[in-house]
């Protein structure tokens, strides 16, 4: 039989319908049996485990549902849980479309997988990586660049005016001229190419020199590093190389190329150091064949979510 992906869709939707009525207190032994039976398939056992774990990062809410539920014992609590368990599955899905929206808003941007460069107005580049978003304001005394989303790297040309890149709570001031800003899940970054740039926020500041970076996590500030900027700066040029690095953030990144959330379920795994040079182009290949040499295994979920184990 052929797997289409309509059918991979199917047998996802039903997964999600025996997890949410497994969850009821109205369950017979005729459903249970059927539900066995469906769950002796392997793909089908395959996609409820993905339910399962998808509902384990989303489960936090659900816990503050049964425990309102608990000071109401004249209500069945599961029916309600089971509710819960649809509407957070659903709503982890809706979350990932979010950014998305943002990109849509925004004066520039890039999908997933996409770079782009931008010539503006004053001649200075931009260059986005993969789903990005920037907001350009060139027509004050200070030419403004607010980064919503992702990545982008800045060429500068000079004009009298200063030339500011905002993210987060923080301001980069161009006081040089290549430098790359990233938003991350960990706190934000500055790499710096060439030039001098200065860094603010709240009441700290740093300045960098070339082959430096530096780590903004709100208004703190940590120590600048000394790093090979032209490594971390490959995705330029479509490639991500990395030395050392925990297989938890390289499976990351490339799921974020293909826009995805990584969900890993062995942590032991995503500790595991590596090093490499993957194309990013090709980003969905450099996945699969990362995991293979790891020895591990990927599902995608609803097309929005690669399970590893």
């Amino acid at each position: 039989m052929t797997v289409t992906p309509d059918h991979i869709a199917d047998t996802q939707a039903q997964a999600l319908q025996w997890f949410t009525r497994l969850r009821a207190e109205d369950v017979g032994k005729d459903e249970r049996l059927a539900f066995e039976a469906w769950q002796a398939i392997p793909e089908n056992a395959l996609a409820f485990g993905d339910v399962e774990a998808l509902w384990l990062t989303l489960e936090m809410p659900a816990r503050r549902v049964r425990k309102v539920d608990q000071v109401k014992p004249q209500r069945s609590g599961w029916p309600l849980l089971a509710t819960a368990a649809s509407l957070l599955l659903a709503a982890g899905i809706g979350w990932l479309q979010w950014p998305t929206l943002q990109r849509l808003n925004s004066d520039y941007a890039t999908s997933a997988g996409e770079r782009r460069e931008i010539i503006l107005a004053d001649g200075s580049t931009l260059r986005l990586d993969s789903a990005s978003a920037v907001d350009v304001d060139l027509s004050g005394a200070t030419r403004k660049v607010h980064l919503r989303q992702g990545r982008l790297f800045v060429d500068v040309v000079h004009d009298g005016r200063p030339f500011v890149v905002e993210v987060d709570k923080a301001q980069v001031r161009v006081l040089g001229t290549q430098f790359s800003v990233g938003r991350r899940d960990a706190g934000d970054e500055v790499v710096l190419l060439k030039g001098k740039v200065e860094v603010n926020a709240g009441n700290d500041s740093r300045v960098l020199a070339p082959g430096q970076r530096l780590n903004i996590h709100g208004q703190r500030l940590d120590p600048i590093q000394t790093v090979d900027a032209e490594r971390l700066l490959a995705w330029r040029d479509g490639q991500l190389r990395v030395r050392d690095v925990p297989l938890r953030e390289v499976l990351q990144q490339l799921a974020d190329y293909q826009g995805s959330r990584l969900l890993l379920l062995n942590e032991a795994a995503g500790q595991r150091l590596v090093s490499g040079s993957f194309n990013l182009d090709q980003a969905d290949n450099a996945f699969d064949a990362l995991i293979t040499s790891q020895k591990l295994n990927a599902n995608n979920f609803a097309g929005q979510w690669i399970i590893v184990r």
